[in-house]
C-alpha cells in the first residue's frame, strides 16, 4: 500500500463561513475525514504548514512547501497539496521548476465550493488526487475536476465551473473517466534536482493601449526579469520599445507572451513583433503567464 503525505494549506476546500465571508479553518485531519474510503487504498499522514486563503500565498509559502517535501521525500510515495484556486497555477508552476525531474507525484488540488456544501466538488477532487498520488507518475500536477495538468501548463479559466483549470497548450497529463485516472504522462527518467535559488525579483506587465513607457521603466527598477503580455501573435506597441530596449540594456530580461490564451506567440509574423525581437525581447512561445514567470525566476528563459 502506497504511503502519501497530505499537505493542507487552506483555500476554499478548507473554508467555513465567518461574519466576513469564507475563510480557511478546516485542519488537515478534518479534510481527510471527508474521504474515509481513501484509507482503503493508501496510508495517509497529514501536515499543515499554514492555513491561508491562496490570495495571500507568495514566495515564502512556496519555499516552505518545497522544503517540507524535500525533508519528507524519502519517506513517502507521493504528496497531495490542498490549495486555494486563485494562486494554484502559480504555486504549481514554481514547484514544478523547484522539483524538476521529481520521480514521484506531487498532486495539487482544491475546490470551488467548501466541503460543508452539499454540492462540494472538494471530496471528489481530494479522493482523485490521493488516487493520482498512488500512480506510477512523477512531477508536479494539478488535479481538478476531470483533468490532470502538469504544473507549468495550468491556467485557471473559470471562477465557478468544476473544471476550473485548463491547459491552453492542449497538453494534459491525464483525465478522470468513470472514477478512474487515465494517465498520459510518462514518469521522469532523468536526474531529480531540487532547487530553491529562484529570483524573487520577477514581474508581469499586461500591455494595453494606455500603457506608458514610464511603467516599463518603473518595472525595470523593481525586477530582474519581466513577463510582458503583448497582443495577439506577438506584438508590442512601437512607442514602448525604447523603454524596453533600455531595460534590456540594463540587464533586465523581457519575455513576451500573448494575452490570447491559445496558440502562443510567433514574433516574426508582423513588423511590430520583429522589432521587439530585434531589441532582445525573448519569445515565451505558448507558455502561460504563470509558466513563463516561473521559468524566468529560475533563469530558464
Amino acid at each position: 500500500m502506497k504511503k502519501i503525505l497530505l499537505i493542507a494549506t487552506g483555500g476554499t476546500i478548507a473554508s467555513k463561513y465567518t461574519s466576513e465571508g469564507l475563510c480557511p479553518q478546516i485542519s488537515s485531519e478534518e479534510l481527510l475525514s471527508y474521504v474515509p474510503t481513501a484509507r482503503k487504498f493508501c496510508e495517509i499522514d497529514t501536515v499543515q504548514p499554514f492555513n491561508l486563503d491562496s490570495t495571500n500565498i507568495n514566495a515564502s509559502q512556496w519555499l516552505a512547501l518545497a522544503a517540507l517535501i524535500e525533508r519528507k521525500y524519502e519517506y513517502y510515495d507521493g504528496f497531495v497539496i490542498c490549495h486555494g484556486t486563485d494562486t494554484m497555477a502559480y504555486t504549481a508552476a514554481i514547484l514544478d521548476r523547484m522539483m524538476d525531474g521529481c520521480p514521484i507525484p506531487v498532486i495539487i488540488t482544491g475546490s470551488q465550493r467548501p466541503f460543508f456544501a452539499d454540492d462540494s466538488d472538494g471530496k471528489a477532487n481530494l479522493l482523485n488526487a490521493l488516487n493520482a498520488a498512488c500512480e506510477n507518475i512523477g512531477g508536479v500536477h494539478i488535479l481538478f475536476g476531470d483533468k490532470l495538468i502538469r504544473g507549468g501548463r495550468a491556467y485557471k479559466a473559470y471562477t465557478r465551473n468544476d473544471n476550473a483549470f485548463i491547459s491552453p497548450s492542449g497538453k494534459y497529463s491525464g483525465s478522470i473517466s468513470g472514477g478512474k485516472l487515465i494517465c498520459s504522462e510518462k514518469k521522469p527518467d532523468g536526474k531529480y534536482i531540487f532547487r530553491s535559488d529562484f529570483s524573487h525579483k520577477a514581474g508581469l506587465i499586461k500591455i494595453t493601449p494606455m500603457t506608458r513607457p514610464e511603467e516599463i521603466e518603473t518595472a525595470a527598477k523593481l525586477y530582474d526579469g519581466i513577463v510582458i503580455e503583448g497582443y495577439g501573435i506577438g506584438a508590442i506597441p512601437t512607442r514602448l520599445l525604447p523603454a524596453i530596449k533600455r531595460s534590456i540594456s540594463g540587464g533586465v530580461k523581457c519575455v513576451l507572451i500573448s494575452q490570447c490564451l491559445f496558440e502562443g506567440v510567433s514574433m516574426g509574423v508582423y513588423k511590430v513583433g520583429t522589432q521587439a525581437k530585434d531589441i532582445g525581447v525573448i519569445s515565451g512561445g505558448d507558455l502561460t503567464a504563470e509558466g513563463a514567470l516561473a521559468r524566468l525566476m529560475f533563469g530558464e528563459i
